[in-house]
C-alpha cells in the first residue's frame, strides 16, 4: 500500500506525500489554515488513499472530526495580555492526540488515524 491523505475544510483541500510500501504510515507533517469566526462549526474531512500509478486511487477509509473538539484542546490567549503561555509554543510537548477509527467500506475494525 501506498498511502496519503486528502485533508478538506471548507473550499480548503491539502495533501500529504505518499508512502511508499507502508500499512503504519507515519507523515509527521504540519498542516496550517486560517479558520474563520463562521468556520469554527464546520469539520474537518480526513480521507486515506492508497496512491496507484497506472490506475486511480483507492479510497482506504475516511473521518470527520468537528473543529470545535480541536479549538477545545488549543492554547488560550491571556486575557490581559493578548499572548499565549510559554509553553505553548507548537512544540509537540502538551498537545492533544486524537485517535479516529477510519470509516470503511467493509465493516473492519482496526485502522485508525492519529492526529496531533
Amino acid at each position: 500500500m501506498d498511502p496519503f491523505v486528502v485533508v478538506s475544510f471548507g473550499k480548503k483541500v491539502f495533501r500529504t506525500r505518499v508512502i511508499r510500501h507502508s500499512l503504519n504510515p507515519n507523515w509527521d507533517e504540519k498542516l496550517l489554515f486560517h479558520v474563520r469566526r463562521y468556520e469554527t462549526t464546520f469539520s474537518v474531512q480526513l480521507a486515506v488513499l492508497d496512491w496507484d500509478k497506472l490506475s486511480s486511487n483507492d479510497h482506504v477509509g475516511d473521518v470527520s472530526l468537528p473543529l470545535a473538539k480541536l479549538l477545545e484542546h488549543a492554547p488560550k490567549v491571556d486575557e490581559e495580555t493578548g499572548l499565549y503561555p510559554e509553553e505553548a509554543d507548537g512544540t509537540q510537548d502538551g498537545m492533544t492526540d486524537f485517535v479516529l477509527p477510519l470509516n470503511t467500506e467493509k465493516a473492519v475494525s482496526g485502522p485508525e488515524l492519529t492526529i496531533r
